[in-house]
């Protein structure tokens, strides 16, 4: 360490964690990868149990043309080697296409927000499996990351809703969220805190603090109850229906790298 350098640090770090299996270890017990699949499939996407299903409102309230700008900046705000999903299309292909003929993904994506659709093919989710560097125990799911890999085109649409939900928003957030918010970044969370803990100081108070970590977070989200959360904070019906027909009959495929499941399995739980 005593020739460790700002540059080298990080490397001399990893060197002295344990390395990842080169493969899939034994997992609860779990030998073959299927059922290595299956387990890994239970931890992260649990069945909850049947939840009422959102009725859709057939509401076009709020709605407005898709355009080609929007298109654009969907398409600009996906990274370039950005991994596909099972269909292999990389994001190039539609940056190409929406250069020759524009009109295409923009007529989709405006049938895909009017009628409140995607269809089945563009849900099927590839899920790669990466265990975590560092972690001493290989044979729990928890020392693995699942990384959902959607088809390319999925991710032009969501982003053009996205684009959309970001409007309304602040209808549900807290003025104190500082996470995956655009203008907003977790130093400011941490200046925000500063600030608290000298003015106490100043004031010849003490300061104490409470911090809460939700894990898996976006793993566990009920494709049910998130429609129904958006519509009591006063989405607009056309973006709520799309959320419920986004998130349902959703399917997910597990792999390694080296190995996959046949086919593709339906989920209840999770936003990919």
């Amino acid at each position: 360490m005593e020739n460790t350098n700002p540059s080298s640090l990080w490397q001399t770090v990893r060197k002295a964690l344990p390395k990842p299996p080169a493969s899939l270890a034994i997992i609860n017990g779990a030998t073959s990868f299927e059922h290595k699949a299956q387990v890994l499939r239970q931890a992260f996407f649990p069945d909850n149990g049947s939840l009422p299903q959102h009725q859709p409102s057939d509401s076009l309230e709020d709605f407005h043309a898709v355009t080609q700008e929007e298109v654009l900046k969907a398409l600009e705000a996906i990274l370039l080697n950005s991994a596909p999903g099972d269909d292999t299309l990389p994001p190039s292909v539609w940056i190409q296409l929406h250069k020759i003929r524009p009109d295409i993904l923009t007529n989709m994506t405006d049938w895909s927000l009017r009628s409140c659709t995607l269809p089945t093919i563009l849900k099927w989710v590839l899920t790669m499996v990466i265990p975590k560097p560092g972690k001493h125990d290989y044979s729990v799911p928890k020392a693995y990351r699942m990384i959902s890999l959607l088809p390319t085109l999925s991710k032009m649409i969501e982003h053009v809703a996205l684009a959309r939900m970001t409007v309304f928003a602040p209808n549900c957030l807290s003025s104190l969220q500082f996470a995956c918010r655009k203008g907003y970044s977790p130093l400011d969370a941490v200046h925000l805190i500063l600030e608290k803990v000298h003015k106490a100081s100043n004031d010849k108070l003490y300061s104490s603090a409470l911090f809460l970590y939700i894990q898996g977070a976006f793993d566990k989200v009920l494709h049910q109850q998130l429609p129904e959360i958006m519509t009591t904070n006063n989405f607009p019906p056309y973006l709520v229906d799309w959320v419920q027909a986004y998130l349902s009959d959703r399917s997910v495929r597990i792999t390694d790298g080296a190995a996959s499941e046949p086919a593709f399995t339906p989920i209840q739980v999770g936003i990919p």
